[in-house]
């Protein structure tokens, strides 16, 4: 294992002076958040914590946060070698899923025992897209990372993704997330997420004595029998009526004059086809293959609301409003919500109560009347019992009045339903009357 790195670091070593690069040696500050939680409970980002003060679940980071260093060297255009030191104070979890540490992160016990931790690391990065070349430049890492946290020395290899936004020509915002894979039993797997700032020091180049260059008469570089002194595109092989320039498209336009030189196209439109024949070259033309006006970039608008067909709803139904639909009246909107509200579910049961048949007929009879009404039915549910329980039977209960209007004879595809169980409360759960009104499936009506 010694000799491996001792090779890997000659070989990062050679290769460093192989390369001669302008900005070669980078010094960043940065801060990363340690996702110690996330490999511990198997629940990463943002997780429910119990605040002491409302005694509620609210979503919180639990992210250990520290301050590090970091030293750059850049290898070659796409490889650099990079190491780091990292220092922070927090509990450190003492084994794999270890429940004390996954308490006192939840808020569910106040017991912490707080100690320094350093982690120093060696890193290489792939560049995918060179720095320097690029405004956003990704890059994928692995290396070996040692840590010390009161006398426990643990080892992990991190592998990471990350990417680069230049700032400057020599200071880049620097952006990556890591897995901490914990070898041994000394330390535990875990996510560092950082951002910093990298400066890059520009190296100095040596000057260079101006070389007199020959001067040659009659050159044809790009061999087309045409000289350069008289040719228009001398590096490129051309046609002598287009003064030495090629026509890739053969529309009789010179590459340098045709904004579409690999479509054969219309002198009066530089070059360009109008596919659709509307009177808009296609490069201008947002419905090259359809024909449209040009005040609509040449895309149709068969009702002329002002919505073209693409974006338009209801193509064949002109209206300035609603996606290109006609607004549904607003009566029609209170009927079919005061008849949700009359929809009861025997206790615990997707099945419907009799009673609640004809507030369900009255909405099947409203669907009826027009037929290019469409409606979601939602169902929701209080916070009692579990969530995943909530979540199917407001599920069931959703399905069950499609069922019904089904069966009534409303085609299935102007229906959908959904079940939310109690991820979203309408009235306050803490209580009796607002757990019952949250009880509750909603029939919203639409026509797209």
């Amino acid at each position: 294992m010694r000799k491996s790195i001792y090779l890997f670091l000659l070989t990062c070593f050679i290769s460093s002076h192989l390369f001669s690069q302008d900005y070669r040696q980078g010094i960043g500050l940065h801060f990363t958040g340690l996702d110690f939680y996330g490999p511990q409970a198997g629940n990463y980002f943002l997780q429910d914590k119990l605040d002491g003060q409302s005694n509620k679940l609210v979503k919180r980071l639990l992210w250990e946060p520290s301050i590090g260093l970091s030293y750059w060297h850049r290898l070659s255009s796409h490889f650099d070698l990079k190491t780091y030191l990292d220092l922070a104070v927090f509990q450190y979890p003492i084994s794999d899923y270890d429940s004390n540490y996954i308490q006192m992160k939840e808020g569910k016990s106040i017991t912490k025992s707080e100690l320094p931790y350093a982690a120093a690391g060696l890193k290489l990065n792939y560049q995918i897209l060179p720095k320097h070349a690029y405004l956003v430049s990704p890059y994928v890492s692995a290396g070996l990372q040692g840590s010390i946290r009161a006398n426990t020395i643990g080892v992990n290899l991190p592998i990471g993704l990350g990417f680069h936004v230049a700032m400057s020509k020599d200071l880049l915002l620097n952006l990556e997330s890591n897995y901490q894979l914990a070898i041994g039993d000394q330390t535990q797997n875990h996510l560092a997420h950082r951002v910093g700032l990298i400066y890059f020091i520009k190296k100095a180049l040596p000057k260079q004595e101006a070389v007199a260059m020959p001067i040659i008469l009659l050159q044809d570089k790009d061999n087309d029998g045409i000289a350069d002194a008289e040719d228009e595109c001398p590096t490129e092989p051309g046609k002598k009526d287009m003064k030495g320039c090629p026509d890739t498209d053969g529309d009789g336009i010179a590459n340098t004059s045709d904004l579409c030189p690999e479509l054969k196209g219309l002198k009066h439109f530089s070059g360009c086809p109008d596919t659709d024949g509307d009177g808009l070259s296609d490069n201008k033309d947002q419905c090259p293959s359809v024909k449209g006006s040009a005040k609509n970039k040449g895309c149709p608008d068969t009702d002329n609301d002002g919505f073209i067909d693409a974006e338009d709803k209801c193509p064949e139904l002109a209206s300035s409003t609603n996606n290109g639909c006609p607004e549904i009246n607003e009566e029609v909107k209170k009927k079919v919500n005061m008849a949700a509200k009359g929809i009861n579910f025997e206790t615990g049961s997707a099945d419907i109560r009799k009673e609640s048949f004809d507030d369900l007929d009255k909405i099947v009879e409203i669907l009826k009347s027009d037929m290019s009404l469409l409606v979601d039915i939602e169902g929701h549910t209080d916070n009692v019992g579990k969530s995943d329980d909530n979540l199917q039977l407001s599920q069931d209960r959703a399905d069950a009045c499609k069922n019904y209007l089904v069966k009534k004879g409303i085609e299935e595809s102007r229906i959908s339903s959904v079940g939310y169980g109690d991820m979203q409360p309408a009235f306050d759960n803490t209580t009796e009357e607002g757990k019952s009104k949250n009880r509750r499936t909603e029939f919203k009506i639409k026509n797209y």
